[in-house]
């Protein structure tokens, strides 16, 4: 019996996938999440990054196993996983979400997709953000998110519809995931970082939508109250354990329930959701502009701060030394919690790029293992927004 292969990637969920939805209607089903060591030796990977991850996966493995099914978690290189796969139990086609990373994961899929082409197995990929593959006009873009954001969520597979893959499989595909010093990653990590998974994400959203939203206009800026005035949902929008459309629909639909008196309210809702709007444009940025991850967007800048890089100005940032006790503290708050509000991270960036004189490529590594919700399109375009090289 030929499988239907779901490649779980940025998109730890059950709820609104669009791959799961569309593969469960053409036979078994094995879904797959392959810890691949050439990703987790990026310079841009952390172990906060890589728990976060093992803990969602565990979530939606309970879930599964509410459908009798398992996320099955093997760590190795996708194309040879997917080659082993298929010798020996026929692969019928991959579905996974279209993925924006860094150029890495871009080139990973590019290989993947070989791979499907010699082995002759369809791969199927879809939206998971409102980011479109090859835009022609980017004045259509907003048309495309809107589309995207109405439409109706992708249902839950039912249990008498979900079949997984027979047993039983090759040894080798459920393995235990490696410690994080075999994938090169330091074993540290924030000791007060949010947890992972779909049900800490549903959780978090509700509080929001409920309570603290607000508190949104207002209290987002000041890294007194932004803690519990800011959404707190961008990790579980990095990693999928919510989906944009979800979001969105959520927000609009509080909006709608609440009454005159709460004006305040609303309007820090429709405020949240226009940065739920920005988040996709700027991941779009980095479809529509690769280079932004390591190029200065605007050449002009070419060799403006590279050939002054200070060690010591970038160790004493790193450490939380600098002798400006706003920033040192920032940067004590981020390796504690892995999460600062946007303005602050604004700051740490323009006082890297100006007073410090950094280039914004090596504090962008060093801040993307600190940030938990590191998500590529918005973080490289932040750095050189904020860098003064757009």
């Amino acid at each position: 019996m030929s499988l239907q292969v779901v490649w779980f990637k940025r998109d730890l969920r059950l709820h609104d996938h669009a791959a799961l939805h569309h593969a469960v209607a053409h036979g078994p089903v094995l879904c797959l999440y392959a810890i691949e060591p050439s990703m987790w030796g990026q310079p841009d990977a952390s172990n906060q990054h890589y728990q976060f991850i093992l803990e969602s996966l565990r979530d939606l493995d309970r879930e599964m196993n509410h459908y009798g099914g398992q996320v099955h978690v093997v760590c190795g290189e996708v194309t040879t996983l997917l080659a082993q796969l298929h010798a020996a139990l026929p692969l019928a086609a991959l579905y996974s979400h279209e993925e924006t990373g860094n150029d890495v994961t871009f080139q990973r899929d590019l290989a993947v997709a070989a791979w499907c082409r010699q082995a002759g197995v369809p791969w199927h990929e879809f939206a998971q953000f409102g980011v479109v593959r090859r835009l022609k006009d980017r004045n259509l873009w907003q048309a495309h998110w809107q589309a995207h954001a109405n439409a109706p969520r992708w249902p839950t597979p039912a249990l008498e519809v979900l079949q997984f893959a027979p047993l039983p499989l090759p040894s080798w595909v459920n393995q235990r995931a490696p410690e994080p010093q075999m994938l090169g990653l330091a074993a540290d990590q924030p000791r007060h970082r949010q947890p992972g998974g779909p049900g800490p994400g549903l959780a978090i959203l509700k509080s929001f939508l409920e309570n603290r939203s607000a508190q949104y206009r207002g209290g987002i800026s000041s890294p007194l109250s932004a803690p519990t005035a800011c959404s707190r949902l961008s990790p579980y929008l990095a990693y999928g354990c919510l989906s944009m459309r979800e979001v969105v629909q959520a927000t609009r639909r509080k909006t709608q329930r609440l009454t005159s008196e709460s004006g305040h309210h609303k309007r820090g809702l429709t405020a949240f959701t226009s940065r739920l709007y920005w988040h996709c444009h700027f991941i779009q940025k980095l479809e529509s502009e690769p280079a932004l991850e390591w190029r200065n967007l605007h050449r002009g800048y070419d060799g403006l701060r590279e050939p002054d890089w200070n060690c010591a100005h970038f160790e004493a940032l790193v450490a939380g030394r600098t002798g400006w006790p706003m920033v040192d503290a920032c940067v004590v708050m981020l390796r504690e919690t892995g999460w600062i509000n946007f303005r602050m991270r604004a700051m740490l960036v323009s006082v890297a790029a100006y007073p410090l004189w950094l280039h914004w490529r090596e504090v962008g590594l060093w801040l993307a293992r600190q940030f938990l919700d590191y998500e590529p399109g918005i973080h490289w375009s932040q750095m050189q927004m904020q860098s003064g090289t757009t």
